[in-house]
């Protein structure tokens, strides 16, 4: 998580998904792209990351933007 936060400039928060891969992990990590007063109006990010068996992130992408009040909606 705080290779995320380096490598898109904002604070991971959590890991809600995580998967064994082919030599590494594969994780979501939600991460708080746009703090806001009250926090509900956050806007977060999903990010599908890809690690090696140290953890080191080889990838990453984003496939969801949201509210943090849109947390439980798809």
């Amino acid at each position: 998580m705080a290779q995320m936060s380096q490598l898109v400039g904002a604070t991971a928060e959590a890991v809600s998904e995580l998967e064994r891969a082919e030599g590494g992990m594969r994780m979501h990590v939600e991460v708080v792209e746009v703090p806001r007063i009250p926090p509900t109006t956050s806007i977060l990010a999903s990010y599908e990351v890809e690690t090696d068996e140290a953890g080191n992130v080889l990838a990453y992408r984003r496939f969801r933007r949201y509210t943090r009040s849109e947390v439980g909606s798809q």
